[in-house]
């Protein structure tokens, strides 16, 4: 087929929701499904979140590359573009994109349906029982050790208006879980003259019949409109299961790091969580191995997550992203060193759900990890 395509992506939800966009836009222009081997247009949208995801990508754009049909034109998309552009035109020296730039595919295909007239477009979960709303791009945060600032830049809202209509356009569909998506959800609004709180707050007072999932609410939103979203979250439309992503539990670390709150901050919010709200379900993110961070820091983290009983934890160990001003910081940890304590963490989550008291190892631990059933929480430890 002359105008047949082949997508993917290697992302996020965010990155899965620009993908969807960019399929849009070109069915939009004339152009049909394909598969890999036949496609003639081929777009892959990478993720450069981490360095292992980098690698991922790089991995995955070398195989597409050698499986493609020979006059088959590949473009690439996403953030590895605007993360480590030397990189990627050391294996690929074509057409490339990041979400900030999308709009550059109107020449390049020749457009007559530009995309700029395409719609963020809402995707439901892999069950299809969730739909994901985007209601923003971007972020407010300068954190020390993160790249994706260099490819979605600062936050950029979308009009309440158009976010309630994408709901009411989901329940027309007979959906009713809705997630909220972005990058730094609690930063909505900052660009606009508006904030979570004023949507959150228009949401539920329509009559509506949706559970409302919230993605992604850093401590720092989290501690400035906590009064409000408490009362917010009294509202049966907002299910109690919150994304806090706390990243450190060293007040030493978190301010390297370009966090804008402290351990005092973040046990404020946890706390009042857990008074207020029985059935509350949170989840957390930490880094482990972060340039300077001494034994001292590493368990000041223990302490905080030994403190809460998460129901979820993504244990990262820190990675040099190129361009940051951590990646500047000389003082690095050895990747042994960052693996143990990223082990350890991982087993004092689990001990708190299962009779693991004898496991001196992880391999020990994986033993009894893997023959212990029914264990009532998800985990997810990141490469």
């Amino acid at each position: 087929m002359e105008k047949s395509f082949y997508i993917e992506s290697l992302g996020c939800v965010t990155n899965k929701a620009d993908t969807a966009r960019v399929e849009k836009f070109l069915v939009a222009n004339g152009w049909q499904n394909a598969n890999l081997a036949e496609a003639s247009l081929i777009c892959l949208m990478t993720c450069a979140f981490t360095k292992s995801s980098e690698d991922l990508n790089v991995k995955r754009l070398r195989q597409i590359q050698k499986e493609k049909k020979r006059d088959a034109q590949l473009i690439v998309g996403g953030c590895l573009p605007s993360i480590n552009s030397d990189r990627l035109f050391q294996e690929f020296n074509g057409f490339t994109f990041s979400p900030r730039t999308m709009e550059s595919l109107d020449q390049y295909i020749s457009a007559n349906i530009k995309m700029a007239l395409i719609p963020p477009v809402d995707l439901t979960d892999s069950e299809k029982t969730t739909v994901n709303i985007r209601i923003s791009t971007g972020c407010m945060g300068r954190c020390t050790y993160c790249a994706i600032p260099f490819s979605n830049g600062r936050t950029k809202s979308r009009s309440i208006d158009d976010i309630v209509s994408d709901i009411n356009s989901s329940i027309d569909k007979g959906f009713k879980k809705i997630k909220l998506v972005s990058e730094d959800i609690g930063a909505y609004g900052q660009d606009l003259n508006q904030s979570i709180v004023k949507l959150l707050d228009f949401i539920i007072s329509i009559d509506l019949d949706i559970e409302l999932y919230l993605d992604n609410l850093n401590p720092n939103w989290f501690y400035t409109y906590r009064n409000e979203l408490t009362s917010l979250f009294r509202s049966d439309k907002i299910v109690k299961r919150f994304s806090i992503p706390i990243q450190s539990g060293s007040d030493r670390i978190l301010k390297r790091m370009g966090r804008k709150y402290t351990i005092h901050h973040v046990r404020n919010i946890l706390d009042q969580l857990y008074v207020d709200f029985n059935d509350v379900q949170v989840c957390t993110d930490f880094i482990v191995g972060f340039p300077t961070e001494a034994d001292t820091d590493f368990e000041d983290t223990r302490r905080v997550a030994k403190s809460y009983p998460f129901n979820f934890m993504e244990i990262f160990t820190y990675e040099d992203r190129l361009g940051t001003k951590a990646s500047t910081i000389t003082a690095k940890l050895s990747s042994e060193l960052k693996e143990n304590r990223r082990q350890i963490l991982f087993m004092d989550f689990f001990r708190k759900f299962i009779n693991a008291n004898d496991i001196k190892n992880p391999d020990d631990f994986m033993k009894v990890l893997k023959n212990h059933e029914g264990l009532p929480i998800h985990f997810n430890i990141a490469d």
